[in-house]
């Protein structure tokens, strides 16, 4: 089974609706935890400069996206705190770590 491949919703889920992870497609203004990588602090070599996994979180702006020569699904997030011009980040489907649809709930959790 490839990283594209849609899980089943986990164990105990409150809210049947929410989308599959990695490819099942996340609606707009869902929140969403996501990974990325990034590097910590100046580079001073590029043997120095390895990418480092950091954690985000955000909200679907848009329609995911699916590049049919890859089969990698992308979603339009925001991040949280940015400011409402900021151009979106397309975070690959796999990198989304967990989804909640809009609500006051889903705002106390990330």
């Amino acid at each position: 089974m490839d990283d594209e491949q849609t899980e089943a919703h986990p164990a105990g889920s409150e809210h049947r609706a929410w989308p599959t992870r990695h490819g099942g497609g996340y609606p707009p203004g869902w929140h969403v935890r996501y990974r990325f990588r990034g590097r910590l602090g100046r580079a001073r070599s590029a043997s120095c400069a390895t990418p480092v996994w950091h954690e985000r979180a955000g909200t679907v702006t848009g329609h995911s996206l699916r590049d049919a020569h890859t089969s990698t699904t992308w979603v339009p997030v925001r991040p949280d705190g940015s400011a409402t011009d900021t151009p979106v980040s397309l975070v690959r489907a796999t990198d989304i770590l967990d989804a909640r649809p809009p609500g006051p709930a889903s705002r106390a959790r990330t």
